[in-house]
């Protein structure tokens, strides 16, 4: 233990942020579990189109958006480690009911569950890290907790499709591809219970000791309070953008590179690619803003850099040359995430941190599900072979997304 006599840093904060970053993966394993082999268990499951397969996936960003808020609520009031072991137990439970693979109900109905647990754990990144964390790791903490949710992302990409194959290709090896992806949810409650303590003894310098305690007053009064506040309202668009073309982007890809002649397989992998750059990102990016104490600059070249490389995914037809753009658009957007959580924390204080972010998430997810659909419109209305035009839609709108990040209000501490 390092510190003063009011406050201190502990060494236990790494286990809890590990302990945390397990059960964070596991949600968007559930996510994408079913996005690499989507044409493959239309095919298993019987159905003549794609479409309940995505719905499967949709109910991520959509349960999120009415049960984002009263997660923040749940966050605010009663702790980081109470939220997270509400998510944690949905997961592990309505995960099993998709064993029942031959039965679409049960299989939604074990998509939805899951998803009404997933609000109580991402919104409570930056709760977790102002308990545990001192100020001058904030970026780098929440960072390495969206990496989390990146290498579940990664896992479901690489690891579906062959762990299918290997299986037999069936009914029967969906199912035990499902029974892996349970028991590892079953393995993340346990592992969070025992190890993800509540608080440490003292709270690190940067935490507001009413930030830890179960009292603080949440209303809807202090809900619309947010919304007053200059940084977080641009903060909201950036987010509903940014979160909203990746979620597009991941739920899509093989339609996406289909048209290219680009395989299922190749595809998860170059959404795989997509997110090991953006794991990298979130790791070298906070820990330079951190350093700088700058966020602004960070949020402008995300935006900037999305522009051409969502606009070249959208019109390359060279694999390689995918690969390599889709690894540029990774490393620079997703690692504007973490930064922007740490800017959220620091635009709205510690106290209300979990409300902000469940907001932050709402709209990301309300994004996902908005741009998924419109990115499916835009097909259609352009002749429903390419996504080329979607793809220049979502870069238009980093465009403007630039320009409104670029009123933020920061100054240099």
């Amino acid at each position: 233990m390092e510190g003063e006599e009011k406050s201190a840093t502990y060494r236990y904060r790494w286990i809890v942020l590990l302990a945390f970053m397990f059960v964070a993966a596991l949600t968007q394993l559930m996510w994408l579990n079913y996005a690499p082999i989507l044409s493959r268990t239309q095919e298993l499951m019987g159905f003549s189109s794609e479409l309940p397969i995505v719905i499967l996936m949709l109910m991520f960003p959509l349960v999120y958006i009415p049960v984002s808020i009263p997660a923040g609520f749940v966050i605010d009031r009663k702790g980081f480690r109470y939220a997270v072991m509400i998510g944690a137990v949905l997961t592990a439970a309505f995960s099993f009911l998709r064993l029942f693979v031959d039965n679409y109900a049960l299989v939604l109905i074990g998509m939805i569950g899951i998803s009404v647990g997933q609000p109580f754990v991402l919104n409570s990144i930056t709760k977790m890290v102002s308990t545990w964390f001192p100020s001058d790791e904030s970026a780098i903490a929440s960072g390495l907790a969206t990496l989390s949710l990146f290498v579940g992302m990664i896992i479901a990409q690489a690891a579906t499709q062959p762990m299918l194959e290997a299986f037999g290709d069936d009914l029967g090896a969906l199912r035990l591809v499902v029974l892996i992806y349970s028991l590892a949810a079953l393995a993340g409650f346990v592992l969070f219970a025992f190890l993800g303590k509540a608080r440490p003894p003292k709270p690190p310098k940067r935490t507001e000791q009413e930030a830890l305690g179960e009292d603080v007053a949440i209303n809807m009064k202090s809900l619309r309070s947010l919304f007053g506040l200059h940084n977080f309202r641009i903060l909201c668009v950036i987010i509903f953008v940014g979160n909203g073309s990746f979620v597009g982007l991941m739920q899509l890809i093989e339609d996406i590179l289909g048209p290219k002649g680009i395989t299922s397989e190749t595809a998860g992998y170059i959404g795989a690619v997509m997110v090991v750059a953006g794991v990298v990102g979130c790791i070298v990016i906070p820990a330079i803003s951190d350093k700088l104490t700058w966020r602004k600059p960070f949020l402008l070249l995300a935006a900037f850099m999305a522009v051409p490389t969502l606009f070249l995914v959208g019109a390359l037809e060279n694999t390689f040359l995918i690969f390599v753009v889709g690894g540029f658009l990774g490393f620079f957007l997703l690692s504007a995430l973490p930064i922007l959580l740490a800017f959220a924390e620091e635009t709205t204080g510690a106290h209300l941190t979990g409300t902000a972010t469940s907001m932050l998430f709402l709209l990301g997810n309300a994004g996902g599900v908005v741009l998924t659909l419109a990115m499916e419109g835009i097909k259609a209305a352009t002749g429903g072979e390419s996504f080329f035009w979607a793809m220049a839609f979502l870069a238009a709108l980093f465009v403007a997304a630039f320009f409104i990040a670029l009123r933020i209000d920061e100054e240099h501490a």
